[in-house]
């Protein structure tokens, strides 16, 4: 199931939990012998589609020489060593931006995909959808409108990443504040939600859902 944001969506707001902070236990892949040529990245020894690398995701990226530092986008898993990666752009609409030419770089790919399908199930519960009502008529699949879950999820996702960082990390008051500030937001992003759900496969919407309500739009 298509979860309602991706980790560039994540890094969008906080591009820091593909670096200085981030679990290390989701990592996918990563090296000290990255190559950036423009838009296309490259490094030995790794097979980028076994490690379920996939676009939409993050990769960390560190020169030597400090001139490349941050997280950028993979727009395209090109082959099992190449990526087509990406400044991270405002939409997936648009070209590449080239991020430079360096090799030797320090490179991570770190997703946090598990956070997203939770909070999709924990959303989709909210909605009396499944997967978080098993028993629903109707699944997150069948959400019309699904764009207006992604700034929810985003915060939803960040959330779960401060409170295990803050427990891996205990003392850091930062990661607490963080942790607080996303989680008002992901409420206050609930509180505003009104998803549109076909009911009966057409493509159009029967249905308007708020969390713990439905109405009828039209039969």
């Amino acid at each position: 199931m298509e979860l309602f944001s991706c980790d560039v969506d994540v890094a969008r707001f906080e591009p820091g939990v593909f670096g200085d902070w981030y679990l290390r236990s989701q990592v996918l892949c990563a090296g000290e012998n990255g190559i950036v040529s423009g838009t296309q990245f490259t490094a030995s020894g790794v097979d980028f589609t076994a490690s379920q690398v996939a676009a939409g995701g993050v990769i960390w990226l560190e020169s030597t020489d400090g001139s490349i530092r941050g997280a950028f986008e993979i727009v395209s898993v090109d082959s099992a060593s190449y990526l087509t990666v990406s400044v991270i752009r405002a939409d997936s609409e648009q070209a590449a931006i080239p991020v430079g030419a360096a090799s030797g770089l320090t490179w991570r790919i770190v997703s946090y995909r598990p956070q997203g399908y939770e909070v999709l199930w924990r959303i989709s519960q909210k909605l009396g959808l499944s997967p978080g009502c098993a028993a629903a008529d109707y699944d997150a699949g069948d959400i019309v409108n699904a764009e207006s879950l992604r700034q929810a999820s985003v915060f939803g996702v960040l959330v779960m990443v401060f409170q295990l960082l803050y427990q891996g990390m205990e003392g850091q008051a930062v990661l607490r504040e963080k942790l607080d500030y996303y989680e008002r937001l992901y409420d206050e992003a609930m509180a505003r939600v009104t998803v549109l759900v076909d009911t009966d496969g057409d493509g159009d919407a029967e249905r308007s859902v708020r969390p713990g309500t439905v109405r009828l739009v039209r039969k």
